[in-house]
């Protein structure tokens, strides 16, 4: 009898995960959603009313979807809106560049030399120390092409912050790393708290710059940036839930962040998975799948600037943590999926094998255990929760990332009803995963920063302005 009640069950939950399966591949409104968010509301970031329209607009659509969901609020730190940036080159030669200001760039108006640093190092910014203390940085950027391109570039940029600082600087001035004058937009490492004018100046006029500097002549910049500015503010998740038939008290959260940069309409990062978890919701809803534990799909907000939301969340429920058996986010476009980051927790490997094989023919799939810092996994893996970030083809994010061109006709749109399928396979076979079959246990602090070690973090939590948050314990498990 025991063992066909169990033989039933199976039977049962391979059936969900197949229904779900064909209803995520089949007609849904997916796409018309990414239409919405996209065109009709545009670029969102945390703090505009475009921000606060979509966190409604979510919600409105998983409520109508018969979800249960809600609002959940916190506190932003620091309020920035980039209102217009504009520079003037005189000199040797003289032009109007097009420029933008990376996030929390003070507003004003700032006069200095535009001095070119070939390299971007301690040797090559002592060689030119004097030159550089009260003047502006020019330093270039190698073209991005994909993910590996984008960190790259934060790295880069965070030693010439450091650099800069160090040498007296008043401001930088990043070359483009995308073509035909693309202009996107990015956080300085310092994040909230950075108090130096930086922009991004379009990759061919950088250049035009730097053959002047290099045929000898002087070149002298005027910058001019506005922006809204002021202190902590209030604003919004949206969480929904679909509680479990067997241990509710359990969770697997999945999500996307749905507050972008306003220089396109932010379709690949991240509207697309954003418009992918509510219809992920709305069809375990219309089908009537009950998982065992409570699975909740999360729409962060406040990633761009810190994962300021994902943060939010698990502090508001840290006495929980225990109980949240995975965390997995969804940010990297919408290339196809080809496999999953364990973030450092070797015993996730094998189980994302095994809840994948319904979906084994969308594959193939290889997962990499290696910690992923700048999306919304972050502060679960701080918590030592098993966490998963997706792994994608590059398809178009690489080029359009934070860029002018992250529109709506740049999303893989028949990859992204893929990956539906894959991110619903994966979240439905966690939420019904025996117990014993759960391997991994929530790490400790020392086992966290044991890991931090080992994959050699701390550049890359410094990069972010996240390394100290996490010593002092501001940040993280105590």
């Amino acid at each position: 009898m025991a063992s066909l009640l169990i033989g039933t069950f199976l039977l049962a939950q391979n059936n969900s995960i197949q229904s779900l399966r064909e209803a995520l591949l089949a007609d849904t409104p997916l796409e018309e959603d990414l239409q919405e968010l996209c065109d009709d509301i545009g670029g969102r970031v945390t703090g505009s009313a475009a921000n606060a329209a979509a966190v409604d607009w979510a919600l409105n659509k998983l409520q109508e979807a018969g979800v249960k969901a809600w609002k959940q609020e916190f506190e932003m730190p620091v309020l920035w809106l980039d209102k217009a940036a504009s520079a003037r080159i005189s000199g040797g030669i003289s032009f109007e560049p097009l420029v933008v200001a990376k996030y929390q760039s003070p507003p004003g108006t700032y006069e200095g030399n535009l001095v070119y640093v070939e390299e971007v190092s301690a040797a090559a910014f002592e060689a030119q120390s004097a030159a550089i203390k009260d003047h502006f940085v020019l330093v270039a950027s190698d073209l991005c092409l994909d993910i590996n391109g984008l960190f790259a570039e934060y790295g880069m940029a965070a030693t010439a912050e450091e650099l800069a600082r160090k040498h007296g600087a008043k401001g930088i001035v990043f070359m483009s790393s995308r073509p035909n004058k693309l202009l996107y937009r990015f956080i300085a490492s310092s994040t909230a708290a950075n108090d130096l004018p930086q922009i991004v100046m379009a990759r061919e006029d950088a250049q035009r710059c730097i053959r002047s500097i290099e045929k000898g002549e002087k070149l002298k910049i005027a910058i001019r940036l506005d922006a809204k500015t002021g202190g902590a503010f209030k604003t919004h998740n949206v969480i929904a839930e679909i509680p479990g038939s067997e241990k509710p008290e359990e969770v697997v959260i999945i999500g996307s962040h749905i507050d972008s940069w306003a220089l396109g309409t932010g379709a690949n990062d991240n509207g697309c998975n954003v418009s992918m978890m509510i219809d992920i919701a709305r069809q375990m809803t219309k089908l009537g799948i009950k998982p065992k534990r409570t699975l909740r799909i999360a729409l962060w907000n406040g990633e761009e600037q810190g994962y300021f939301g994902s943060w939010a969340y698990t502090q508001a429920y840290e006495q929980q943590m225990d109980q949240h058996v995975m965390a997995l986010s969804v940010d990297i476009g919408s290339g196809d999926i080809i496999g999953f980051f364990t973030n450092g927790v070797e015993a996730l490997v094998p189980v994302v094998d095994q809840v994948l094989q319904p979906v084994a023919d969308l594959g193939p799939f290889a997962q990499i255990n290696a910690p992923i810092v700048g999306t919304d996994n972050f502060d679960f893996m701080l918590q030592g929760v098993g966490n998963l970030v997706a792994n994608h083809k590059p398809a178009l994010y690489g080029p359009n990332y934070h860029a002018a061109s992250d529109t709506y006709d740049k999303v893989d749109l028949e990859a992204l009803k893929r990956n539906s399928a894959i991110v619903g396979a994966l979240a439905l076979g966690f939420a019904n995963l025996d117990e014993q079959e759960i391997t991994w246990k929530r790490q400790s602090r020392p086992e966290i920063q044991a890991m931090f070690e080992q994959f050699q973090l701390e550049f890359t939590m410094r990069m972010f302005s996240v390394w100290e948050p996490w010593l002092k314990g501001e940040r993280g498990r105590e």
